[in-house]
């Protein structure tokens, strides 16, 4: 926070600082301004799932990625932890799904999937 403060003049662009204008305009006295598309928003936002267990869960994960995979879609999975990400994969590797998984355990192939 303070390393902005070292500069007279600030400025970025991103898609999601909308969402977080009180803490721009608090912590850095920042204004955000809303750009509006070119284009009409296709996405789709639904609703947040909530599961009885995490196997319930992770279960619920799979079964997405696998209806992705079979459209040909690409996929990409946040997880909150190296150890998650790995368990995820192993769930994957189970359902023969192809995959490859980004953390931050081995820098050089990190480097090289991005």
């Amino acid at each position: 926070q303070n390393y902005f403060r070292m500069y007279r003049k600030l400025s970025g662009m991103t898609g999601t600082a909308l969402t977080e204008e009180p803490e721009f305009r608090e912590i850095y006295s920042l204004d955000v301004v809303e750009i509006p598309t070119n284009k009409p928003m296709i996405r789709r936002d639904n609703n947040d799932l909530v599961y009885r267990n995490l196997e319930g869960k992770y279960r619920a994960i799979v079964n997405q990625i696998k209806d992705c995979h079979a459209k040909g879609q690409p996929v990409l999975v946040g997880t909150i932890s190296i150890e998650k990400s790995e368990f995820l994969s192993r769930l994957l590797d189970k359902e023969g799904i192809k995959h490859n998984v980004l953390n931050a355990k081995f820098h050089e192939k990190e480097a090289e999937i991005v």
